[in-house]
């Protein structure tokens, strides 16, 4: 049976500025809470996020979508800010991409050589579909970075992949951590000329 793959969804609340409130413990907070600064604690920043890991994700993407395999998108790039208690976390999800690539392996290997040397840890698993092959889910995550980069390769041919993080915490090095970083590629030249009716 098919078990397509959930795309990431983030819930998130507006919030204030993060440089307004040192980053730490915070009164009043559940159990719950405290266990979202403690684990942020633990991750790099967005900030480092956005400088050592998403450049990397974004090359390995643009090896495989071209102008001519593309085919889809949902969602665009996004920052969102999350309140807890008197502090400010940082979640970002990516745009969906679909696009035609039929070979896992290749696909594998081209985040691969991003991701490896950064030292996210890779997991495959492939669910057979009745009669129309097989769909392989393809997954990327770093405990270091709270990053998970998904892909599925479908049995019909079509790939989707996306990625996010989990709430990361500002280092304090940008003044509004919700900007997207200026990295090349994001939006690959030729989107414009072939975006538009395709978005879902």
């Amino acid at each position: 049976m098919r078990r397509p793959l959930v795309g990431a969804l983030a819930v998130v609340l507006a919030v204030v500025c993060a440089s307004c409130v040192p980053f730490g413990g915070g009164k009043g907070l559940n159990p719950e809470q405290k266990e979202s600064l403690e684990r942020a604690a633990s991750l790099e920043s967005i900030e480092t996020f956005k400088r050592d890991v998403e450049p990397a994700i974004i090359r390995a993407r643009d090896t495989l979508m071209t102008r001519e395999n593309y085919r889809s998108y949902s969602r665009n790039d996004y920052i969102y800010r999350v309140d807890v208690g008197d502090q400010v976390l940082f979640s970002m999800v990516s745009r969906t991409y679909n696009f035609e690539e039929r070979d896992p392996a290749r696909v594998r290997a081209a985040f691969d050589a991003e991701l490896k040397p950064l030292g996210f840890d890779f997991r495959e698993h492939v669910y057979e579909d009745d009669g129309r092959g097989s769909d392989t889910v393809l997954a990327w995550t770093s405990e270091r970075y709270g990053a998970t980069v998904h892909i599925m390769v479908s049995g019909i041919g079509l790939t989707m992949m996306d990625y996010y993080t989990g709430d990361l915490r500002s280092d304090g090095t940008s003044t509004n951590p919700q900007e997207l970083a200026d990295i090349p590629g994001r939006v690959p030249d030729w989107f414009a000329d072939v975006a538009a009716g395709t978005q879902s």
